[in-house]
């Protein structure tokens, strides 16, 4: 009975990213769409002037840039007004009551733009040079809202333990599964294409203010109206490093979305990653030394390996010790609960968000 749970759990993995869907390199021969871009950064110091040279160099020029600066307590305005053709809008005060600093950056950043497509991005995103060009590419061809999960690129140890939080992320929005294909039930956040009569007519970021996973909540939004969503990954043009600052950044950043990410990713989703990842447990929860327990273990170490490889810079150790990573995610998974469920709050940035 184990070996056929197990095996049906394996296959709910492969299922869940059947049609991975990356973004492709491509140019537009018409250059008349002016592309606004935002980024709302808060504490950003570190990464913000890393986006703007990548944006000094797109092959596709947009007509604006603009910063957000999030009422940042290090030097993330100074950096960013160093930058010729840069637009810093800054706000000195913490969000007004009802919402939430990223939505609120957002949503300034939108009310201070005009161009007639609007790109936000988030503060760490690495573009190459053709990055912008291909996502407009995409964004003509289908309309509505396009968003790309980033390449994750590591530069040291502990951003390894990102592994399983990684692959939830591709999931959340039920892109590449066999139902999600035609219908995903949001966005991902870091990369959101859209034009501005779009972006007005679902209410922009004003309609998710007061929502941690603001992302997947919009998408749905564009979803309801009728409107088209496109989900890709990164590969090779776009990558972001998410937690550079070290381990306490990354504790924050994952307890900060973990609960609320599985409360709106939508059941029957929620259902398969569990099941999934219940499968995972079970390959080395109780290992024993005889050949099945071997076989799926390292079915799975294959699996893992294989997946991963599409989202980051995972190698063959990490899959080999996945159940590491695996016991840290539940780690998180249950400090991010208590917080979410019990005390109604998580800190991020540091500023106490409540949830």
């Amino acid at each position: 009975m184990r070996d056929i749970f197990l095996f049906f759990a394996w296959i709910i993995g492969w299922l869940l990213f059947k049609n991975v869907e990356f973004l492709k390199s491509g140019m537009v021969e018409d250059r008349r769409f002016d592309i606004s871009v935002i980024i709302p950064a808060r504490n950003e110091e570190h990464n913000i002037g890393k986006i703007l040279k990548t944006l000094e160099r797109q092959s596709y020029k947009p007509r604006e840039i603009i910063i957000v600066n999030d009422n940042s307590t290090d030097n993330t305005e100074l950096v960013a007004a160093s930058y010729k053709n840069v637009k810093v809008v800054s706000l000195r005060k913490e969000p007004p009551s009802g919402w939430i600093g990223k939505p609120w950056a957002c949503w300034n950043g939108y009310l201070n733009s005009t161009g007639d497509l609007l790109l936000f991005l988030d503060a760490d995103v690495e573009l190459s040079e053709t990055a912008l060009e291909s996502i407009l590419k995409e964004y003509i061809r289908r309309g509505g809202l396009v968003s790309v999960w980033p390449y994750q690129r590591f530069e040291r140890f502990y951003e390894h333990f990102t592994l399983p939080f990684n692959l939830i992320a591709v999931c959340s929005t039920d892109s590449f599964s066999l139902k999600g294909k035609s219908m995903p039930i949001g966005a991902f956040g870091p990369v959101l294409l859209t034009s501005r009569k779009d972006y007005e007519d679902v209410g922009g970021h004003q309609s998710v203010k007061d929502e941690i996973i603001e992302d997947l909540k919009l998408g749905r939004f564009y979803l309801e109206k009728g409107k088209n969503l496109t989900n890709l990954l990164g590969g090779e043009l776009i990558r972001f490093r998410m937690y550079p600052k070290g381990v306490r950044q990354l504790f924050e950043g994952l307890t900060k979305n973990m609960a609320s990410g599985a409360i709106h990713t939508g059941f029957l989703n929620f259902l398969l990653i569990f099941l999934w990842f219940t499968g995972i447990y079970s390959s080395f929860g109780s290992f024993r030394f005889n050949l099945s327990y071997l076989a799926y273990y390292l079915l799975f170490a294959l699996q893992i390996y294989i997946l991963t490889e599409k989202t980051g810079d995972y190698n063959i150790v990490d899959a080999v010790i996945y159940p590491v990573y695996f016991l840290f995610f539940l780690l998180i998974f249950v400090i991010s609960t208590v917080r979410t469920i019990i005390f109604k709050s998580v800190v991020w940035k540091g500023r106490r968000i409540d949830v």
